[in-house]
Formats: C-alpha cells, structure tokens, sequence
C-alpha cells in the first residue's frame, strides 16, 4: 500500500480552481519533486496533504488513515512535517525551546525527552552548538534548518518541504539543501516544491510537473525535467535556462 494517496482531490478558492482531480501515489521513501509556474497548486497541494486548508471533494490517506473524518485527520496531522518558506520560528524562545514545543504539547514527551530527541535532531542538522541561542542571532539558512529539526522532531511519516530555499540569500541556499539530501538519503519520504531544478534532478526519484491545478507530467527527472516530451513543460524548462 502507498504511504500516501490522492483521489480526484479538488479544492477551489471562491471561483479558482487551483486542484482540478488530483490523482497521485507515494510509496514510503520516495523523494517526489513538485514543479511547475506560479500559481500552478504546488503549495496548496502541500497545505491539503497536511490539512492546513480543506478541500471540496476526493479522498486523501496517510498510512492507510484517511482524513475524510475529524480523527483521521487529527492523525494525519502528527504523521505529516512541513517547512514553510518563511521560518515561522517562535522569536521569544531559545531554538531548543522551538524544537522542545510541539513535542511537549502534541506528543506529551516530558522536557527531558523532549531535550534529548530535540539535541539529536539539532547536531543532525549542523546546529548543536545553538541549543540557547535565540532565531534573530541566526542567520536564515540556521533558522530554516532549526525549523527542519522542529518538523522532524514530530517523528513525522512525511516531510513536506514548500519552497524551503526561497526566503534564502543565494549563499545560504546550499547548507538548507544539504540537509534535504541527507534526509532522503536517510529514506525519509518527502515531497518537496521547488525552483532548485538541479535539487530535483539529483534527489527526487519522482518528478511531478503541475500547471492550472493538474498534474501534467509524473516521472523520472530524466523524463520530466531533461527530455519532457509536453509542450508547456518544454517552455518552461526554456524560460529558466533564459534567466
């Protein structure tokens, strides 16, 4: 069985149809790469798989566990990270007290549980030393990978990556990626919508290309991104090699 499934998943805004019957399957492990224009549904692709925003009809499962009741979803939720492209990093606490939060509240670890997953996932992610430093004395590719140790430290099934390098000063790019290659080598399942095609050409094993809310294209970088065969992904690839 798929880790995670989308069925004819549609979800409007007022008149806007950003996804028009999606239909896909991740097995576990797979790193998928989400590409395509703006305004194409890749982050709200992103925001339905983990409940942020409601859609209108179709079914989404995790792990067998479908969010079409207020249960399922609920645990949907602790099954499913997300790195948002801004930090979203609580400014009054310390980056240990980031990563300790959720864990304490959601998954009911005591502080010193908590403490010890939290150093693990820091020290993965190059920030050992910065357990009591707080975000404004972080540079933001730091802040971005404390915000990745806080999602993983949900033990998440799923890591869902929205334009985790956008907000980033081009030299800060890398040591964010760095870390996204070490969890899919790692075999974490993840779904990532990026601009960084040399990321999804390398890491993903899947490519999916969307534009108006569909799904136009879902295979191999090689077919998607290198020999795409379609039209519009043709004159997409052409308008990045122009810039």
């Amino acid at each position: 069985m798929p880790l995670l499934t989308m069925n004819n998943v549609h979800k409007r805004f007022g008149a806007l149809n950003v996804l028009n019957g999606i239909e896909m399957s991740v097995e576990a492990g797979q790193v998928v790469a989400i590409v395509g224009p703006s305004g194409s549904g890749k982050s709200t692709l992103l925001r339905v798989i983990n409940g942020l925003e409601p859609f209108e009809k179709g079914e989404i499962t995790v792990d067998g566990i479908s969010m079409a009741s207020a249960r399922g979803l609920r645990e949907i939720r602790k099954q499913v990270g997300m790195v948002f492209q801004q930090f979203n990093l609580f400014s009054h606490l310390t980056v240990g007290g980031n990563v300790m939060l959720a864990q304490k509240l959601v998954l009911r670890r005591d502080r010193a549980e908590a403490e010890r997953r939290g150093r693990e996932l820091l020290a993965k992610v190059g920030l050992a030393e910065k357990w009591d430093a707080y975000p404004s004395q972080l540079s933001g590719g730091q802040q971005q990978r404390v915000a990745i140790a806080r999602a993983l430290a949900m033990d998440p099934r799923v890591m869902l990556f929205d334009e985790a390098t956008s907000a980033l000063d081009p030299e800060l790019v890398g040591e964010v990626l760095g870390v996204m290659r070490s969890l899919a080598e790692s075999g974490m399942t993840m779904l990532v919508v990026t601009h960084e095609m040399n990321f999804a050409r390398d890491v993903a094993d899947r490519v999916l290309f969307m534009d108006q809310g569909r799904i136009l294209a879902d295979g191999s970088p090689e077919t998607v991104l290198v020999n795409p065969r379609d039209a519009r992904i043709q004159q997409f690839m052409r308008r990045l090699t122009e810039r």
